[in-house]
C-alpha cells in the first residue's frame, strides 16, 4: 500500500531550500522575460509644435525598432538593432527547467521516498540523493554562466539603447528645434541577473545538505576512529618481556 504524503521533509535543508530554489528560478526568468522597455524623444519645434517618438523593446531582444523622428515635415527612422537573443534565452531556459526539476524532486520527496527507501538502489550510488547532488553540481554551474552571460546581454542591451548623444547630433534636433531623451529603465534586468547569481550560492549552499546524505558522507564517517573524551581509542602497546 502507498504510503501517505510526507509532507515533514520541508521541514528538513533540503526540502525546503527546493521551495526556495522553485520561488528563486520563477522570480528570476519571469523578470527577464517580463522586462519592457521604452524609449522616448520629445522634440519641440520653434513653431511650438512638438512630437513624441517611441519604440518598445522586449524578451527575447532579437530585433528591429525604428524610433520616428519628425524633421521638415518628414519623418526620419532611427533604426535601433537588439542581438542578444542566444543569452538571453540561455538563462531564460536555465531558470525554466530548474524550476521543473524542483518541483520533480518534491513531488518524489513528498510522495514516493518512503516508499522506495527499501530498495536495492535507495541507499546505493545511483540513490536520489547521488543523483541529486550530481544536478545540484550542474545547476550551480550553469546559474553561473548563464547569469555572466545575462549581464552581458544586458549591457548590450544598454548600449544599443543608449542613443542620447546620437539624438542631439541630428537634424531634427539642432537648429532652433530642442529634443528631450527618456531613457528605459532597467531594474527588472539587473534584479533578474542579481537572482541569478542568488541563485549560484543556494544551489552551492544546497550540495553540503546533500552530501550528507550520500553514502561518501555515510562511508567516511564510517571509516573514522573511534574516539573517547577527545582522543582516538587505541590499544595501548604491550609491556616488554
Amino acid at each position: 500500500m502507498r504510503n501517505s504524503p510526507n509532507f515533514g521533509v520541508l521541514n528538513e535543508p533540503r526540502g525546503f531550500i527546493k521551495i526556495l530554489e522553485v520561488l528563486l528560478a520563477i522570480f528570476a526568468f519571469s523578470c527577464a522575460t517580463g522586462f519592457r522597455g521604452h524609449i522616448e524623444v520629445i522634440q519641440e519645434f520653434g513653431a511650438g509644435s512638438s512630437n513624441n517618438a517611441k519604440v518598445t523593446f522586449s524578451y527575447p531582444f532579437d530585433t528591429k525598432v525604428d524610433l520616428p523622428l519628425k524633421y521638415n515635415n518628414t519623418i526620419t527612422n532611427l533604426e535601433l538593432i537588439f542581438n542578444q537573443r542566444s543569452s538571453s534565452e540561455f538563462f531564460v531556459v536555465i531558470g525554466v527547467f530548474c524550476f521543473l526539476y524542483c518541483l520533480i524532486i518534491l513531488v518524489y520527496y513528498i510522495m514516493f521516498e518512503e516508499e522506495n527507501t527499501q530498495s536495492s538502489t535507495a541507499t546505493g550510488m545511483l540513490s536520489l540523493p547521488v543523483i541529486d547532488f550530481c544536478v545540484g553540481a550542474f545547476w550551480a554551474l550553469f546559474w553561473f554562466f548563464s547569469s555572466c552571460a545575462f549581464a552581458a546581454a544586458t549591457n548590450g542591451i544598454k548600449k544599443v539603447a543608449d542613443i542620447e548623444k546620437s539624438v542631439h547630433m541630428l537634424d531634427a534636433c539642432i537648429n532652433g528645434n530642442k529634443c528631450t531623451f527618456i531613457g528605459a529603465k532597467y531594474a527588472a534586468l539587473t534584479i533578474a541577473i542579481l537572482l541569478g547569481f542568488l541563485n549560484v550560492f543556494v544551489w552551492s549552499g544546497n550540495m553540503w545538505f546533500l552530501w550528507k546524505e550520500t553514502p561518501w558522507h555515510t562511508a567516511n564517517r564510517r571509516n573514522q576512529p573511534a574516539t573517547l573524551g577527545g582522543q582516538s581509542h587505541q590499544s595501548a602497546p604491550a609491556a616488554p618481556i
